[in-house]
């Protein structure tokens, strides 16, 4: 079993960010890193193309650490594989009306190897992320997507999946998908 981080591609894709930054910043502040539901709160925000390029089912978005950005066409594929451990908050582009979503991640484990990872800190001692990933193999098995814990807190930069929705993923004709291999519980056992 392997696991890997979900990024989005650089190759030349666009990216994006809020339209209206100082107004709907207050819909982020920190929310994305908890598991408390924020579809009730949200309501679709405007958001612009910062840096132009292909078209991607999966942009970056400069909003907000940790909130990752979908096209419709990758919801159709994720929601019905991942959407009991996450939620799917609309975003409408400016320049087209074009809907995208952010996925917030609900699903947050407790599944760092704290034995065998190799942690960051600061000079203090305080853990501040992960250099090599170690999970607990029993713990996130049958996950397909989710956020980890570090020192009691969600951490924020970092989402995880697995070999099968990556293969998923792969097998569609999504763009913008970029998977870095952390772990293999094969090397670690």
């Amino acid at each position: 079993m392997k696991i890997w981080e979900l990024r989005s591609s650089s190759d030349n894709y666009e990216s994006f960010q809020l339209l209206n930054y100082k107004e709907d910043k207050k819909f982020f502040e920190g929310k994305f890193n908890s598991t408390i539901k924020l579809v009730d709160s949200w309501r679709k925000l405007p958001i612009e193309c910062l840096e132009e390029g292909k078209a991607s089912d999966f942009p970056r978005f400069w909003g907000e650490i940790g909130a990752l950005m979908v096209s419709e066409k990758a919801k159709a594929l994720l929601e019905s594989i991942v959407g009991a451990d996450v939620e799917f908050l609309p975003l409408i582009r400016n320049s087209n009306s074009e809907i995208y979503y952010l996925v917030h991640i609900l699903n947050v484990l407790d599944a760092i190897d704290s034995d065998k990872a190799t942690f960051k800190k600061l000079i203090t001692g305080l853990i501040i992320g992960c250099e090599k990933y170690a999970f607990d193999s029993n713990i996130v098995q049958n996950e397909m997507i989710f956020k980890v814990y570090i020192n009691g807190k969600i951490h924020p930069t970092a989402v995880f999946i697995s070999d099968e929705l990556k293969v998923l993923i792969e097998q569609s004709d999504l763009k913008g998908f970029e998977f870095i291999e952390v772990w293999d519980s094969e090397e670690s056992a």
